[in-house]
């Protein structure tokens, strides 16, 4: 197994999300926790490959928040007082850089106080690739990973300076307002051969110039909009349904968040990508659209990080019988989230080391609105992750092997 450092950056770093991610992935390494559920990449599926270990993981990255992890952790209150308390000198020295924003962040200018002042676009881009560079002199690190945290942004519509890098990069220069502060990330990581995971409902990653440029620059790149609850949940019984051949009538979904993403996505201009997100699952696993779908986000501050979904489904079955059913989901919102990326880091830092690159399709599973694959039903994108992974016979010999774009999986719904 490889025993090289690999560089972890989260934009957004003391959000609870990421927070919780580095928190958790310290207890692991310190021997505080041996519990690693919710990880596929600790599974059978993934016992053949050689993937980065925890012990092997350096943080860092950004935040509009200045305080260190440790504070963080206390403010988010995601994990145990003791647990955080056991960690403090190892959460106390991982403080965040300042962010970059633009007007597409939220409440820029009221609510942050760890922002670089910077005069134009590119002056940003290039304080985000110095920032990135001189972690890797730092701790010496050959391989990175960046991924996309931070609250989601203001909905950016798609123009023609999107669509080929020069003239994006044309649009940079010019201050162009559709250019948003996570494309700016996601240039600056391609730039710096960084790998690239949007785990958020953004439209970064659907701009085809920066995707255009990971093509070029053979950087690996994945999302969109982690699949953690709710939509999760979708994604399985909307399957059950289409394989029972059970005709689902309508379904209504109500969430309650409490924490700082409840309250950004309480904000109609920073909800509209997220809601699409979350209502164009049902139609591609069922294979049809005759159905009465519904989703209500509301932010519930007393739950804090503890999200609640209520699902109350009716369908119909043989001889036209109306049935229901009820779900109540509670669950963790960054308990959920932080095993997801920690095995996205692993399989983002193994494409690094194979040589893939461009979109990788084959990591469906982990997103609402997957880029690059078809296949939405579950059990349909675990079979993409499966059998793309049990192809690997030897990892090692084939690891600095150059390689095309991750191929298109081919579609295995019912």
């Amino acid at each position: 197994m490889s025993s090289d450092k690999v560089g972890i950056l989260f934009v957004g770093l003391n959000g609870a999300t990421a927070n919780t991610t580095v928190a958790g992935s310290l207890a692991l390494k310190l021997g505080l926790s041996n519990n690693c559920d919710g990880m596929i990449t600790e599974t059978e599926l993934f016992s053949h490959i050689d993937l980065v270990r925890f012990s092997q993981f350096v943080f860092g990255g950004w935040d509009v928040n200045g305080h260190d992890a440790y504070k963080s952790a206390r403010f988010n209150k995601v994990l145990e007082p003791w647990l955080i308390g056991d960690m403090r000198p190892a959460l106390e020295v991982i403080m965040p850089w300042k962010a970059v924003i633009t007007a597409h962040d939220v409440d820029a200018a009221r609510r942050a106080d760890n922002v670089m002042a910077v005069s134009s676009l590119q002056e940003g881009l290039d304080v985000l690739k110095q920032d990135i560079l001189s972690f890797k002199e730092l701790h010496n690190l050959d391989k990175v990973v960046v991924v996309y945290l931070a609250s989601p942004l203001k909905q950016v519509q798609l123009k023609d300076i999107h669509e080929d890098i020069s003239k994006f990069r044309k649009a940079l220069i010019e201050n162009d307002e559709s250019i948003s502060s996570a494309m700016l990330y996601a240039l600056a990581a391609i730039e710096t051969g960084c790998s690239f995971v949007d785990f958020t409902p953004n439209v970064t990653l659907k701009v085809p110039a920066l995707v255009q440029l990971a093509m070029e620059k053979k950087v690996p790149l994945a999302g969109r909009d982690g699949n953690t609850g709710q939509t999760l949940m979708k994604t399985v019984i909307g399957q059950m349904f289409k394989i029972r051949n059970l005709r689902l009538q309508g379904w209504y979904s109500t969430n309650i968040l409490g924490n700082n993403d409840g309250l950004v996505l309480s904000m109609p201009e920073h909800r509209q990508t997220k809601m699409e997100d979350k209502l164009g699952v049902l139609e591609p696993v069922l294979g049809y659209n005759h159905f009465t779908h519904i989703v209500d986000i509301h932010y519930y501050p007393p739950r804090g990080d503890n999200k609640e979904a209520w699902e109350s489904i009716d369908f119909s079955g043989w001889l036209g019988m109306p049935m229901s059913a009820k779900i109540n989901w509670l669950g963790r919102d960054s308990i959920l989230a932080a095993p997801l990326i920690i095995d996205l880091i692993r399989l983002m830092e193994f494409a690094l080391r194979r040589g893939d690159y461009g979109i990788q399709s084959q990591l469906a599973i982990y997103f609402k609105h997957p880029l690059g694959a078809s296949a939405r039903g579950f059990f349909d994108q675990y079979m993409l992750l499966k059998e793309y992974y049990a192809g690997i016979q030897d990892p090692i010999m084939e690891s600095g092997i150059d390689r095309q774009e991750s191929k298109q999986p081919v579609s295995l719904e019912v």
